[in-house]
């Protein structure tokens, strides 16, 4: 039977065999593959970060077919209102940054369609999506819009550019994390872009992760943990350079890069946050050994507070990728939740990956029984918290295991 997985060993950057293991979070489950029936077969690969020797670049240690993780996808934008805010700062970045009247962009990875959405109230000429996940894609409700259900690559782009004009703006928001092979789909970019346009990339920075402890983003969507310097050099593999930079509170904190064709003069802001990258240490081995130890350190911290308050009536709030590895991290310890409270529709009535810990509307999980929710998607602490005070009118302790070490919140 063929494997669902491939071991690297070589750099998917610069090739180097000087590969060096960081973290390894054991056989877990595909983390956004949610559980909807008892028959159904669950995969399973390792889950370890690496890191190249050479060109710096974390990364992990395996490559899953993208068609295991991709075709059918149930995470989707629109369902926080966090999300939506940042689309519309995101959306006035792009309006400020390029003169977009009468232009045409095109976004990798556009999931529901919550930026093109945003963008169709402003001048652009044409509005193009590219997605892989076929469900989310087709259910968009969005009249002018040229959507493709396929994975943007170079046959992608070839085919594209065969039957219709270049694009002037080229848009990943937190997707060229997710590809194994970045330089080619960083040439197919190349491939579509006008000589003169802009290419836009937010991705988590590697730092934040470093520094905050965020080995809940390790899973295996995202084969890359970016820095500035890492995507810098696979956007030059691809023949683009960066050249400016704005900051992004998605994900706990990441980068927006804007790349172009013609090597521009960098910005004092881009030339700021690649000296402030380099003296953070995130470049080297030792930053990455002391992410690994404390990753540990909070794992085992979890697992003493859940094991302390066994007796008592646990759910978790998000039903996330961070989640699933955060959960299968800790292991038994939180196999006694309750359930997990979801907004988002289609995951209501699965279950969590690995655990099978059920996922339901927070109307129906969270009630007056409950005596502490577990915060899992902390990027998003605030509107949770105000949901569940304001929305539910719940009060009892809220444990929020991430960022750094666990803390405790009353309401």
């Amino acid at each position: 039977m063929p494997s669902n997985f491939d071991k690297i060993a070589i750099c998917r950057i610069c090739q180097s065999a000087d590969l060096q293991s960081i973290l390894d979070l054991g056989e877990q489950p595909l983390a956004n593959d949610l559980i909807d029936s008892d028959e159904q077969k669950e995969i399973f690969a390792p889950l370890e970060l690496i890191r190249c020797n050479k060109c710096t670049t974390m990364q992990l240690s395996v490559n899953v077919k993208p068609e295991l993780m991709f075709k059918d996808y149930l995470w989707v934008t629109g369902t926080t209102k966090t999300a939506l805010e940042h689309l519309e700062k995101f959306s006035e970045l792009i309006e400020t940054k390029c003169s977009i009247a009468g232009k045409s962009i095109l976004e990798v990875g556009c999931n529901d369609g919550s930026l093109l959405k945003i963008l169709s109230q402003k001048s652009f000429h044409r509005l193009i999506g590219v997605d892989p996940a076929k469900n989310i894609i087709d259910a968009i409700e969005a009249p002018g819009l040229d959507l493709h259900p396929k994975f943007f690559d170079l046959q992608f782009a070839t085919e594209y550019i065969n039957n219709n004009d270049k694009v002037d703006i080229v848009v990943a928001r937190n997707v060229f994390s997710h590809v194994p092979d970045l330089v080619s789909c960083l040439k197919a970019v190349n491939m579509v872009l006008n000589n003169d346009g802009i290419f836009i990339m937010e991705f988590h920075e590697a730092s934040k992760i470093a520094e905050e402890f965020h080995y809940d983003s390790i899973y295996h969507e995202h084969t890359f943990y970016h820095s500035i310097r890492s995507v810098s050099e696979a956007a030059n593999l691809a023949g683009m350079h960066p050249f400016d930079i704005d900051f992004s509170p998605i994900s706990g904190g990441s980068f927006i890069i804007y790349f172009t064709k013609n090597e521009r003069d960098k910005t004092e802001s881009l030339k700021k946050s690649e000296i402030a990258e380099m003296n953070s240490g995130v470049l080297g081995y030792e930053k990455w050994k002391e992410f690994a130890d404390s990753s540990r350190k909070n794992i085992g911290a979890i697992k003493e507070y859940l094991s302390k308050n066994a007796n008592l009536k646990i759910c978790g709030f998000g039903a996330s990728a961070r989640s699933s590895t955060l959960i299968n991290a800790v292991g038994k310890e939180f196999h006694s939740l309750v359930g997990i409270a979801d907004n988002n529709k289609l995951k209501n009535g699965k279950k969590s990956p690995g655990s099978q810990i059920r996922i339901e509307s927070p109307y129906q999980l969270i009630d007056k029984s409950i005596d502490i929710v577990i915060l899992f998607p902390f990027n998003f602490e605030k509107e949770i918290i105000d949901f569940l005070a304001n929305e539910l009118k719940w009060s009892g302790e809220i444990f929020l295991p991430l960022p750094y070490m666990p803390r405790i919140v009353k309401l």
